[in-house]
């Protein structure tokens, strides 16, 4: 609006443009807070400067639906937060709630073999520590605190071990998807458990497969069978299971193996429990097959936080017998002791060991790696470990007197901290038989 005032105005004329201009400001100043709430919920790819150009296999996603916060994290540090070890002396009364999660009985691995969170990769780079027979590249995206792995086309993302898998382990890793609508041509994804290390647009030999169908619908579990000419027991189960509010979010996948049984869950729903499918050498190696997924019609997937732990020993054999047991599988927000609700499943087998055996008496220990300020890290050690006995106080009913809380912040390293797999392992909580 052109508004032309001569030069000798009166008084009225002044007052009223006066409030004219205060008007449109404080529309404006309103307009453009409601913009930066919008734009906060668009969630983007942060590329360098020479990645900006879009290439036939770059990641663009293009989308307005908030990204879910429940992508697990076990890092230890945040330079911007602060805490003091007082602040974890007295158990909370306050009841964590684990909602849907309470019937939740995966138990992660206790020994970590493989972890990777992208963190030491560069954006729109390969990460270092996988393999492919295709394309993708590490991204960051608004609205989540992770680096991802995209994975794209028809390709296969093996990650890249020393040893083969053994008998008894456990797989986790965080699923976004993105940008399917109605509109959009289905993409699968395959979790692939093979006999030999191979990839090349498809793997050759022996394997059992899980396969999810994203579509319009939903997210779907289609197939899990097994095939080659190492199975002795066939299976082709069909399970047509649709979750329409898993597409477009953020999922955490969780699987089992223990020798021929594999048991998958999606968040907190067991939506595989196959007692057969993993036969010979089926399970040595582990791949995620992305197939139709397709950046230029506005897909987007990716995993994050991927961790692969042996299971050893029984958790009760451990505590009982050998008065120890230390995991790396319970989870917390990143740089607080909030703990993550995927841990469910491992707390409420430490709460039956001690209803069961009301003579023992436990010492929970927190740990961390060396990242961030070493006082800092000795305090949320110490609200970690306070964390773990007000759960199982407040949540599973043990009395307070039969568990004392310490932490050793980043003082007792189990690996190196120079690697990502060392400061996983170095992040644990240890149950000590006092």
């Amino acid at each position: 609006m052109n508004c032309k005032i001569r030069r000798y105005e009166n008084q009225i004329c002044h007052q009223i443009i006066s409030h004219f201009v205060v008007s449109i400001s404080i529309c404006a100043s309103s307009c453009q807070k409601k913009v930066e709430l919008l734009l906060d919920q668009i969630p983007t790819v942060q590329k360098t400067g020479a990645e900006t150009s879009q290439t036939s296999d770059s990641i663009y996603v293009d989308a307005t639906r908030k990204m879910d916060n429940n992508a697990s994290s076990n890092r230890s540090y945040d330079k911007g937060k602060s805490g003091t070890a007082a602040d974890a002396l007295k158990p909370s009364s306050v009841k964590q709630e684990f909602g849907v999660y309470s019937k939740f009985t995966f138990i992660p691995g206790n020994k970590l073999i493989f972890y990777d969170d992208f963190e030491k990769d560069a954006i729109g780079d390969f990460p270092a520590h996988w393999e492919t027979g295709g394309s993708g590249e590490v991204v960051k995206i608004s609205g989540s605190e992770n680096k991802w792995l995209s994975i794209v086309r028809r390709s296969g993302y093996l990650p890249s071990m020393e040893q083969t898998l053994p008998e008894n382990y456990t797989i986790e890793f965080d699923l976004i998807t993105n940008g399917y609508t109605k509109d959009s041509k289905s993409s699968k994804l395959a979790f692939l458990f093979i006999s030999k290390k191979s990839y090349a647009g498809g793997s050759g030999g022996t394997l059992a497969d899980v396969e999810l169908l994203l579509s319009r619908n939903g997210f779907n579990v289609r197939n899990v069978s097994n095939f080659g000419g190492e199975v002795a027991v066939r299976v082709a189960n069909s399970i047509d299971r649709e979750f329409p509010e898993y597409l477009n979010n953020t999922v955490h996948i969780s699987m089992a193996v223990n020798k021929k049984r594999l048991r998958m869950w999606v968040n907190q729903e067991k939506l595989v429990d196959s007692p057969n499918l993993i036969q010979a050498n089926i399970g040595k190696y582990f791949i995620v097959e992305a197939m139709d997924v397709l950046p230029e019609q506005g897909h987007f997937v990716g995993i994050s936080n991927f961790r692969i732990a042996e299971s050893t020993n029984d958790l009760r054999s451990q505590l009982l017998k050998d008065g120890k047991f230390s995991t790396t599988g319970i989870y917390f927000d990143t740089a607080a002791a909030k703990v993550k609700r995927q841990s469910y499943g491992l707390l409420s087998d430490i709460a039956t060991i001690l209803r069961d055996n009301s003579e023992v008496s436990l010492k929970i220990v927190g740990h961390t790696d060396n990242q961030g300020d070493e006082a800092y890290n000795q305090t949320l050690s110490e609200q970690r470990a306070a964390a773990m006995r007000d759960i199982l106080v407040n949540e599973f009913g043990i009395a307070e007197v039969r568990l004392q809380f310490t932490g050793k912040g980043e003082s007792d390293p189990l690996a190196d901290n120079a690697t990502e797999n060392g400061k996983a392992n170095n992040r644990r909580v240890e149950f000590v038989k006092i």
